[in-house]
């Protein structure tokens, strides 16, 4: 009995213990909130606003404290205000065409760091006014991966045309215009529900009397060789049967035989199939409509390339060309892989041909496998005959040590701030900080009362302060920029980039960071929150070519408190958030494994993702971080759908079934459901990570990014800017254009969603 009452006294004063020593720490990190929230004041007193608020959400990682909510939304609403009456003031400077102050105006709101696609869109509207095209094409970019209504992000892409080009929309039938409609929405989606195949075949049947190649004059026409036909792929409404963007170009060439974009992307077409005196044709011609095209560079020195190419003789010239059409085809839909193997193949055929060890070396440098890269410089320079060449390849050869060094100080810079933010999303206070105990980790929920049940169910992870989590990925988005400027097929700051995304909502934009992560062969992966069979997990879900894999990284008690699995998910404890391609990687996990034939359906359900097996079904709740996570209605539809697509597009389910992503009859009647809708707006929401990250996609184009990252490596930006310039070249020169519908509307805009 004795005994009984010393181990009762025992765990009662570690309990005691356990107690005060998380009073002490809640109290500790209380002073630090209280040291930061008087900088944030003084700084919000100064007018400082965005900083202001960077410090009120700092402090919120530490504890939440009602004062600082309070003083977020504070600041949050006068940012806002400020931002539509510079809007409402600059739009008035602009329509009596005073384009450099409404600039200036403009560019003093993006200070504060919100409304950033309305705001440069706006900027490009006065640059251009101003005759400064090509600072218009800069804002035109940014503007874009922030514009996500349908409509407004078509207006946009023909303004990029009309900027770029100068071409301007003609009248035309509804039905012509509905035709071009359709196949700007296929550029949009390459490799995503559109293929550049086509029937035109290839110039050049293979045969054994080739013994020399034409020049594109001399050519004469030959018959179209047909391609070997594919197996239909399954599909149905979730998806989407992969297109001929091609094909269906082609269909209108007659109606768009003045029309400068249309040219350009005939061209690319050509090229991707093996027509490579078509596509020298359709580029000079393009030239000749469009002389004062801002892309006339690049189009002259594609051009030459391209004649070059036509200059190999015999059968393995034949072969060569081939093989660059399928790996520019393969670039164009983001199979890297592909593009890889074919330029390896074309470098075997063609040893001496130096444009192949040019390509292949900017290849492995995108990747930022400096040693492959650096061997086909120092090839390239071997072989080429031209100085200015010479002079390039060593160039890019002097940054390679500096990039990779700069490179990986930014990844793990944003790998450090992703991993605490997951871990403190799936509350896994056994994966970190001591500190961590202190923390007021809670389940998600709406605010309305009458919607908790349904949320509690439906939605998954544990809340953290959500101004913390957008800043905090906006603070990670800006690391993987520069790193992205760098390497932009670098797998390790896609892999990261791609959940980035994700929590931006911006599941298109995933995709195309998790095709370069795949064409390493690496799986594409998010984090949710599993359930079935009443097990509650939290989980990491890897996407490969022969099914998924769940890992284990917690499980959940009925209260929601949190244990480790059996085995570790990991060094880092998140299955490895970055896997490094080049590292044998542990295989030893708990986990679920799923082949392809296991798995009998994957559906949209509201917000969540449903996988239906033979013997059981899985419900996954993505883990979304910025804002209340929506669980009804299309806002629900449309961000399960992003997950959902990842299952088409990896392991090719494609009888995976999409969520409507409009209203329906029922939700159009009630007309008053909406759910934190002012929360879920992530696209015009001030410090959403859209925001954050809208130049992401195109940094390589910014020169403010470059800029930033040369300070650091000690390298000048010119050298630098060029070498970036090159490997774009590679890599997007064949970029589809926007065939404009209709004359440009140049009005100013109050709001771009």
């Amino acid at each position: 009995m004795r005994k009984k009452t010393i181990l009762l006294a025992f765990w009662m004063s570690l309990g005691l213990a356990g107690e005060n020593l998380e009073k002490t720490q809640k109290k500790a990190l209380e002073g630090q909130v209280k040291t930061i929230t008087g900088e944030a004041q003084k700084l919000e007193k100064l007018g400082q606003l965005a900083e202001a608020r960077a410090k009120y959400a700092a402090s919120q990682a530490l504890i939440e404290v009602k004062e600082v909510t309070d003083a977020l939304k504070r600041v949050d609403e006068e940012i806002h205000k400020r931002v539509k009456d510079a809007l409402n003031q600059s739009r008035k400077l602009y329509e009596a065409r005073n384009f450099k102050d409404a600039a200036s105006a403009l560019d003093q709101s993006m200070k504060l760091q919100t409304f950033q696609a309305v705001l440069s869109y706006d900027l490009a509207l006065c640059y251009f006014q101003m005759g400064d095209r090509e600072k218009a094409l800069e804002y035109l970019a940014k503007a874009k991966p922030g514009t996500v209504e349908p409509k407004q992000r078509e207006k946009l892409q023909q303004l990029l045309t009309h900027v770029t080009t100068g071409e301007n929309g003609f009248s035309m039938s509804d039905s012509d215009r509905d035709r071009i409609v359709r196949v700007n929405q296929l550029a949009d989606s390459i490799g995503l529900n559109a293929s550049l195949e086509d029937d035109g075949g290839s110039e050049e049947p293979f045969f054994e009397g080739d013994t020399a190649a034409e020049t594109p004059a001399a050519r004469p026409t030959t018959p179209a060789v047909p391609k070997p036909s594919r197996p239909p792929a399954r599909s149905d409404s979730s998806a989407g049967h992969r297109s001929s963007l091609c094909n269906a170009l082609g269909e209108l060439k007659t109606t768009l035989a003045k029309s400068p974009s249309a040219t350009f992307n005939l061209a690319n077409c050509a090229e991707s199939n093996g027509r490579t005196a078509e596509a020298v044709g359709l580029l000079e011609k393009y030239l000749e409509m469009s002389p004062k095209t801002l892309d006339a560079e690049e189009s002259h020195a594609r051009i030459d390339d391209l004649k070059a190419l036509l200059a190999l003789p015999g059968r393995d010239g034949v072969e060569i060309r081939r093989l660059y059409a399928s790996a520019y085809g393969a670039l164009a839909e983001r199979k890297y892989d592909r593009a890889l193997k074919s330029f390896t193949t074309a470098a075997a055929l063609g040893p001496e041909f130096a444009p192949t060890k040019w390509k292949l070396a900017l290849l492995y440098e995108a990747t930022g496998d400096i040693d492959r890269a650096r061997e086909n410089f120092t090839r390239f320079q071997q072989l080429t005959p031209d100085q200015s060449a010479k002079d390039e390849a060593a160039l890019h050869l002097s940054t390679l040590d500096a990039k990779r060094a700069k490179y990986d100080e930014e990844v793990d810079a944003a790998g450090d701030i992703a991993a605490d933010l997951f871990n403190r999303s799936l509350k896994l206070t056994f994966n970190g900080s001591e500190k961590r105990s202190a923390l007021r980790a809670k389940r998600a929920q709406v605010k309305k009362k009458n919607e908790q049940a349904k949320a509690r169910n439906r939605v998954g992870g544990f809340a953290i302060p959500f101004a913390y989590a957008q800043q905090q990925l906006g603070e990670a988005s800006e690391h993987l920029q520069i790193a992205l400027a760098l390497f932009p097929l670098g797998t390790e700051a896609n892999q990261l980039m791609g959940l980035v995304f994700l929590q931006a909502n911006d599941g298109r934009s995933a995709i195309k960071s998790f095709d370069v992560v795949a064409s390493q062969g690496l799986p594409p992966a998010f984090y949710a929150e599993m359930r079935g069979r009443k097990q509650d997990r939290a989980v990491k879900v890897e996407l490969n070519r022969d099914g998924l894999r769940l890992i284990y990284l917690s499980s959940y008690d009925k209260n929601g408190n949190p244990a480790p699995p059996g085995k570790p998910a990991g060094e880092d404890g998140l299955g490895d958030m970055v896997i490094d391609p080049s590292v044998a990687r542990a295989q030893q996990f708990d986990s679920l494994d799923l082949s392809l034939s296991q798995i009998k359906k994957v559906e949209t359900d509201k917000g969540v993702i449903k996988l239906k097996l033979a013997d059981q079904e899985i419900t996954l709740s993505p883990i979304y971080l910025p804002t209340y996570t929506p669980v009804e209605g299309p806002q629900a539809r449309r961000f399960a759908n992003n997950y959902t697509r990842l299952f088409v597009r990896y392991p090719g389910l494609e009888d995976s079934k999409l969520g409507t992503e409009g209203m329906s009859g029922g939700e159009k009647f009630k007309m008053g459901y909406n759910i934190a809708s002012a929360s879920m707006d992530i696209a015009t929401s001030g410090f959403s990570v859209i925001g954050a990250i809208s130049s992401v996609q195109d940094a390589i184009s910014i020169a403010r990014t470059i800029r930033a990252a040369v300070v650091s490596l000690s390298i000048s930006f010119a050298s630098w800017e060029k070498s970036v310039n090159d490997q774009q070249q590679l890599l997007a020169g064949k970029a589809f254009k926007t065939i404009p519908t209709q004359p440009v509307n140049l009005g100013f805009a109050q709001d771009i969603k």
